[in-house]
């Protein structure tokens, strides 16, 4: 897997970076459904405003650790995609509400 090598959309890439990047991109998906999970079990009804920023700014920093990842082991499609919706986030993230 490491020694076959083959050009996807300029990118110099091995099967063995496809299959790291996918392992890399569901561990750190499963970590923040995980702390989002354990967050959300304790929240009161009062403070979900404010937590539902937090919770925002975890998802955009959740996308920008997948965005480095793409940049390392993936190629211009899912650079572009990351990197997008990664900016959106983070514009998301700053404009919602802040807490009273």
């Amino acid at each position: 897997m490491q020694s076959l090598h083959f050009n996807a959309l300029g990118f110099d890439r091995t099967y063995w970076d496809f299959f790291s990047a996918f392992g890399f991109f569901f561990s750190v998906f499963l970590l923040f459904a995980a702390v989002v999970a354990w967050q959300l079990g304790g929240i009161a009804a009062v403070n979900f405003g404010a937590f539902m920023r937090q919770t925002a700014w975890a998802l955009a920093i959740c996308f920008v650790a997948i965005t480095a990842l793409n940049w390392t082991y993936a190629f211009t499609i899912p650079i572009v995609f990351s990197t997008v919706i990664t900016v959106c986030l983070i514009a998301a993230a700053w404009l919602s509400p802040k807490p009273i």
